[in-house]
């Protein structure tokens, strides 16, 4: 895979310790370079930091990846102007999502570059949520996006709340007004999208993924999984595949 690497130098330093395979990594040397390697099939994928180019720069290569559907891994800073780009940019096309300086370990950039063939079912679920946040404030907008690139989630709906530093009140209405079902059922649907690939894909016992994923124990697990897809957690893979999963979720969270 040729990967176009459009990023500050010390996260593409970071992201080329973290290839593998046949995977091999190319420098863009600005956002006009980009989008013509993107319009002449000169790469596989492109891995972005939106952050870094100017909104004419931002236009180009997003114009660019529209047009082709080449796959994209954004790698960023999460700030309120990174996270308005990101919505813009993922909204009904699933994009993968790591977060610098939080969860770019290699192992992690690895899953994402892998799934970069397929999307994941949080980039999926991100893609048809991520237009209900175009109006957040910008800290609720923030932490929203975050869920969705970041590998510890909070804990509780409190935790979610705090890093927004709004009252759980306006947050549930800034929500609704959104169209999304309150902040529970988002922080819900974004642990769940994530226990997918452990559970359906690589059949991990469910009481391991659980406590892997933030629950405290697998009756929790279990709870989520037939309140919002109907079925037990060792039966989501004769039940859904992750495209129908992910809608399922998205069906749950969109009011």
């Amino acid at each position: 895979m040729k990967i176009l690497a459009l990023l500050p130098d010390d996260a593409r330093d970071v992201l080329e310790r973290s290839l593998t395979g046949e995977q091999r990594l190319t420098r863009a040397a600005g956002a006009d370079a980009a989008a013509s390697a993107i319009r002449e099939r000169r790469c596989d994928a492109l891995v972005f930091d939106p952050a870094i180019v100017d909104d004419r720069g931002f236009e180009s290569v997003l114009t660019a990846l529209n047009e082709s559907g080449l796959p994209m891994l954004m790698y960023v800073t999460l700030g309120s102007d990174a996270a308005k780009r990101i919505v813009r940019a993922v909204d009904g096309a699933a994009r993968e999502l790591v977060l610098r300086r939080a969860d770019d370990v290699p192992e992690v950039l690895q899953k994402r570059l892998a799934a970069l063939v397929a999307p994941s079912a949080p980039a999926l679920l991100l893609s048809k949520a991520a237009t209900h946040f175009r109006n957040f404030p910008d800290k609720l907008q923030i932490a929203s996006v975050s869920l969705f690139g970041r590998s510890t989630l909070p804990r509780w709906v409190p935790g979610l709340v705090k890093e927004t530093g709004l009252a759980r009140r306006t947050v549930d209405r800034w929500m609704h007004a959104g169209g999304i079902h309150g902040a529970a059922r988002l922080l819900d649907a974004a642990r769940l999208a994530r226990v997918w690939e452990p559970l359906a894909e690589r059949e991990m016992n469910p009481d391991q993924v659980a406590l892997k994923f933030g629950y405290e124990r697998l009756r929790l697990l279990a709870a989520h999984t037939k309140r919002i897809a109907g079925v037990a957690p060792h039966e989501l893979g004769t039940h859904y595949n992750r495209k129908t999963f992910s809608a399922r979720l998205a069906d749950a969270l969109i009011d």
